[in-house]
């Protein structure tokens, strides 16, 4: 049970990590009507993160102090909050 227990740590974490995400990308677009940004910057302080990162659209920048850093364009974030209903 010790196994199944750690799956499910990871998935509740790996869903936590998905929904803190989505908030985030749509605080940074309501603030990115007042103050413009070309897009959104995050330095991956692990392989992992980069991967998770990676799997909504997060591209390669560069690399800075030995971290990876990614980038997902404004444009993206538009596609994912316009035209939504209000909740």
């Amino acid at each position: 049970d010790s196994s199944l227990n750690k799956l499910n740590q990871k998935l509740n974490f790996e869903s936590d990590s998905k929904i803190t995400l989505i908030r985030a990308l749509h605080y940074l677009w309501t603030v990115n009507a007042h103050m413009r940004a070309y897009a959104i910057i995050v330095d991956c302080l692990s392989g992992t993160a980069q991967a998770f990162y990676a799997k909504f659209g997060f591209d390669f920048l560069c690399e800075h102090n030995g971290r990876i850093r990614s980038f997902l364009p404004m444009k993206t974030v538009a596609q994912l909050f316009t035209d939504l209903p209000e909740c």
